[in-house]
């Protein structure tokens, strides 16, 4: 089976498109199961084992502060630098934790625009 040194060329380039676009491709990592895990009263040690460290922690008082957890979870078309914003804004999901007393008093999951 003859198939032309173009048609081979053609096979080549389009293999190689197909292993760059996999080879970008990022584990999924959804902060929702992270959330699900962390329940009220347990200690920020635990929260640390379970989910690791925040991003950013907010002190609100002497025995209460909130952590976060962030993940931009926009399609890949959004992250495309200097024409992703055409495509409207980022997607984050984020986690927020309030401690009391370094218990966890509350847990909040959303996805919010950036």
């Amino acid at each position: 089976m003859d198939i032309g040194f173009k048609n081979l060329i053609l096979l080549i380039t389009i293999g190689t498109f197909c292993i760059g676009l996999t080879s970008c491709a990022q584990k999924q990592y959804h902060l929702a199961i992270d959330a699900s895990v962390v329940t009220k009263g347990q200690t920020k040690d635990k929260v640390k084992e379970l989910i690791g460290p925040p991003d950013y922690i907010v002190q609100l008082g002497q025995d209460k502060e909130q952590w976060y957890y962030s993940h931009d979870i926009s399609p890949f078309y959004k992250k495309i630098p200097l024409i992703g914003r055409l495509f409207g804004p980022k997607d984050i999901e984020v986690i927020q934790i309030t401690f009391y007393l370094d218990h966890v008093s509350k847990v909040l999951y959303y996805v919010a625009n950036k």
